[in-house]
């Protein structure tokens, strides 16, 4: 469903979406975590979900309880590459650029995997975000794998791809995990 519609729904339709959500994220997260234990990695980009993404914070404990460092992205300049600061569960969160959370103080992290939420996504492994280009900027700086996350709801037909789009290594929804690169 569209941004603008998602935020128009009454309070009754979004209880029920809500509830739905709960009941597939639970079934993304295991999916999600199949994923991150076979990238073998220690230090996860991720992010604090807002305006209705998959909910990954109890998966984010889970992952530092296990040793892995995690690191939250902020907005450094506009149409530029994200910086990420650590987290751990006990640290204070900050409201920062877009309404996004980012851990305060901020020690800076450099992830060698990156989580992050789709609007919408294609089989060919490109996503839809917001708008702004930040993870695309990300992924061109770095070149991080990315496993994108959705629910197999927010698949779309293929699209044109912007020259600045970069596809996902992967992208994990609550029935399959997608290997694309």
């Amino acid at each position: 469903m569209p941004r603008a519609q998602r935020d128009a729904a009454d309070a009754a339709i979004r209880a029920r979406v809500d509830a739905l959500v709960d009941e597939l994220a639970g079934a993304l997260v295991d999916q999600l975590d199949g994923a991150v234990d076979a990238a073998s990695t220690s230090a996860l980009g991720v992010y604090w979900p807002v305006r209705g993404e998959p909910d990954l914070r109890e998966s984010m404990r889970r992952w530092h309880a296990a040793g892995r460092a995690l690191g939250l992205p902020r907005v450094v300049a506009p149409r530029s590459a994200l910086a990420f600061g650590r987290w751990t569960p006990e640290w204070e969160l900050r409201e920062a650029v877009f309404g996004v959370p980012v851990p305060e103080p901020f020690e800076r992290l450099q992830p060698t995997l990156l989580i992050l939420p789709c609007v919408g996504f294609d089989a060919r492994g490109y996503r839809l975000g917001y708008g702004g280009g930040y993870y695309d900027c990300t992924l061109a700086a770095r070149s991080l794998p990315a496993i994108g996350v959705a629910y197999d709801a927010c698949e779309i037909g293929t699209f044109v791809a912007a020259a600045h789009d970069r596809p996902l290594s992967a992208i994990v929804t609550e029935t399959r995990t997608i290997v694309l690169a």
